[in-house]
Parts: C-alpha cells; structure tokens; sequence
C-alpha cells in the first residue's frame, strides 16, 4: 500500500535547477523512479546534460526559471502535476558583512532564490488550476530561513521569504487541491559546493546524525511531499538537516555542554 502512496504515474513535475548532478538531479531521479515524468528547467546547458542522461521520461528545457516567459515555453501545453523549486543558491563571492553587502548584491541574491520561486510556482499553479486536477509544490528553502546565516544575510532573508511565500499559497491554493510545502535542508554534499565545503570539513560534529546530507536526502523528502502519502500535509515546512537545527550552541564535540567541568560526570556522560 505504501508503495501505491508513493508513486507518481502519469504525473508530470517540473523540476527547476535540475543540473549539475546535485539536489535537482538527484530529485528527478527519484521521481523518475517513482514513475512520474519530469520537465528539467536549468540555465545552463551542460549542468542540464546530468539530468537528461536519466532517460526518456526526463524533458530537458534550458531556461531561466526568473524569466517567467521563459519558464511558460518550457512548461508547454501538457498537464502540469508538481513542481519542486531547487533553482538558487549562494555564490562564493557573494558571502559579504552585512554592513558592507551592496545592494546589488543583495538584490541579485533575492532574484535567483525568491523571485524564481515565485515565478515557477505561479506558472504551475495557473496550469493546474485551469485544469482542476490538484497538484503539489514543493520549495527548497534552507535552515538558514528559521535562524541566521553569518555573513551570508540575503540569501536568509530570500529563504525565510520563501517560507512565507509557501504558507500563503499553501491557504491560497488549498480550495484547488494544491498542496505547498517546503524543505529546510541542512548542510548537503553537491558537486557546486565542493569547492568550499570539503569533505573533511567537520560536519560529523556539527550534526547529530554525525555526517553532512546527500543529495538522495533531500529527494526522499521531496518525494514524500509530491506523493500521496503526503496528501494532507500542506504549509509545512519539513526540515532535513540531520539534527543541526536543534543541536545547542553552547555543545562540545562530545555534545556536553562546555561549561561541564567536572571529570566524573564528563566521564560518566561522554559517549
């Protein structure tokens, strides 16, 4: 039974930020697997090759997914079922004090992650409502949206603002069968971030579950919001960190607290 609630024959996703052999390829994959048929939204030509090497049941579309004409040819005229919104991101150079983060900066920031996923989820929405079958979207936000991200403020700012984007439309569309929902991920090892998050870079100590996220983490999450199994789940946000977000501060590596001195009870204490 469970395996019928987690398919998705016959439906059509979009995926926007579908390239470069992390999240976005790794959630068309999974919904492939499920049965389901995706439209691969990308702006890049050769990130979108990763996607289109999964098969016939892949429609690979380069597209900007902030252009909203852009966004409309790559739909086409076929039934729209879901969309799940990877497409954003920071960028290395775009890491700034608050203080000094230009406007430019800050605005470019909020373009690619807040407003395309305005633009993604309004195109699908308008198709699925015109249709009346329901649907489901899903937003990529980051636990960066529920506390802070130092030096890296308009991309908190966007995703916090994709958060609240997602609750008002989860009210909005409800009455038309579409669900919204979103995903706070933690920490995840893509091929875009290699370059300044190794694999030596401590994140067995950061989080519980002692290890940074894969790509399949965060499609598995995607996959149960898409899916039927999630079929009364809206406004959600569903967070996939491994624990990072409620591990305290003030935690050492062995998760005590540091201001613990006593030797008998650290080692009675320290697993």
């Amino acid at each position: 039974m469970i395996d019928v609630l987690l398919r998705l024959d016959d439906r059509r996703i979009v995926v926007a930020g579908a390239g470069g052999g992390g999240i976005g390829t790794a959630i068309c994959a999974a919904i492939v697997r499920a049965g389901g048929r995706v439209v691969a939204i990308d702006n890049d030509a050769a990130r979108l090759e990763d996607a289109r090497a999964l098969g016939d049941a892949v429609e690979a579309c380069l597209a900007d997914a902030r252009d909203p004409s852009r966004v409309d040819r790559a739909l086409g005229p076929e039934p729209i079922h879901g969309l799940v919104h990877v497409a954003g991101g920071l960028g290395l150079d775009e890491w700034e004090r608050t203080e000094t983060l230009s406007l430019e900066a800050f605005d470019a920031v909020l373009d690619r992650n807040l407003r395309a996923a305005f633009v993604t989820s309004q195109a699908v929405a308008s198709r699925v409502i015109s249709r009346g079958h329901g649907g489901a979207v899903v937003h990529l936000a980051s636990i960066a949206a529920l506390s802070a991200l130092p030096f890296g403020a308009a991309y908190a700012v966007a995703k916090a603002g994709m958060l609240a984007l997602m609750r008002t439309q989860a009210v909005e569309w409800g009455p038309h069968h579409i669900r919204v929902n979103a995903i706070a991920a933690g920490s995840v090892r893509t091929p875009k971030n290699a370059e300044y998050a190794p694999d030596d870079d401590g994140g067995d100590v950061a989080v519980p579950l002692r290890r940074r996220a894969e790509p399949d983490d965060i499609a598995g999450a995607a996959l149960f919001l898409l899916s039927d199994l999630a079929s009364f789940v809206t406004g959600h946000t569903l967070v996939v960190d491994g624990g990072a977000s409620v591990r305290p501060s003030f935690l050492d590596e062995h998760g005590l607290p540091v201001y613990v001195q006593s030797r008998e009870l650290r080692a009675r204490l320290d697993p």
